[in-house]
């Protein structure tokens, strides 16, 4: 009696654990056909785990503090200029950078623009023709935007070498043909008289201004121009090849004093 006993407990729990497997496996087998969430797809920290793990960080940094710049210009009313630029917090308060090229009026004629909600530029700090850049200070703290801190994420000492080793990689986010914002990697592989880095990696009109990291997440640059070849047929623009302007050419001390 006992014996029988014995295996009838022990056909219950069998076929208990076949019962766990089976719906287990029915489970799984409905969250692999499940439909993928959008929202969680095209959130900044869906990143590949292809690269190793600081480029991982990069990425999500160069993402969670790109914005996109919309400035309209005086002189040809209705004339918008789009832009990339990189959100940074200096001495506590809230900044932008990017390209003097892109600025086509005053401070009040130009909105940051994230989420589709707008925000309102102070004040221009810097405005560098030479260098293409410009400092402008915001009106308000960015929602949803992680800013880099500066100088904290600014190479130091040796890393700045070596961010601009050639073949060195690099990440950048921005919003070129006013898509985006879209995250790119490339190389380094040349540099020119005027102190640019030539980056291998895809840019287009509107991508200027990004902020470009290092794979170790340092703001080392920003994209200000794609290159232009002349062949028998005329001029032909060279989409991959990017023209970076370091970031030690920027007058950081403006914001920080």
């Amino acid at each position: 009696m006992l014996r029988f006993l014995k295996w009838v407990k022990v056909g219950f729990w069998t076929t208990v654990a076949i019962t766990i497997i089976m719906i287990g496996g029915h489970i799984s087998s409905l969250h692999q056909h499940a439909s993928p969430n959008w929202s969680t797809i095209i959130s900044n920290d869906q990143i590949t785990t292809t690269m190793k793990y600081s480029a991982t960080a990069s990425a999500r940094k160069s993402r969670s503090s790109a914005v996109k710049i919309e400035s309209t210009s005086l002189k040809f009313w209705g004339g918008t200029a789009t832009s990339s630029g990189t959100y940074f917090v200096a001495a506590g308060r809230p900044y932008v950078a990017t390209v003097h090229h892109g600025i086509q009026g005053p401070c009040w004629l130009l909105v940051v623009v994230h989420d589709d909600r707008r925000y309102e530029c102070k004040e221009y700090v810097v405005m560098d023709e030479v260098n293409d850049y410009v400092l402008m200070e915001m009106d308000s703290f960015i929602e949803n935007r992680v800013p880099i801190q500066i100088p904290q994420d600014l190479p130091k000492g040796p890393e700045w070498q070596s961010s601009y080793s050639l073949l060195s990689r690099i990440i950048y986010t921005g919003y070129p043909n006013v898509l985006g914002p879209l995250t790119l990697r490339g190389d380094v592989v040349g540099y020119s008289r005027e102190e640019y880095l030539y980056v291998f990696s895809h840019a287009y009109g509107g991508a200027s201004g990004s902020g470009v990291f290092s794979e170790n997440g340092k703001y080392i640059g920003y994209v200000v121009a794609i290159d232009v070849g002349v062949t028998e047929y005329g001029v032909d623009v060279l989409e991959n090849i990017v023209i970076v302007a370091p970031s030690y050419n920027i007058d950081w001390d403006a914001v920080l004093n």
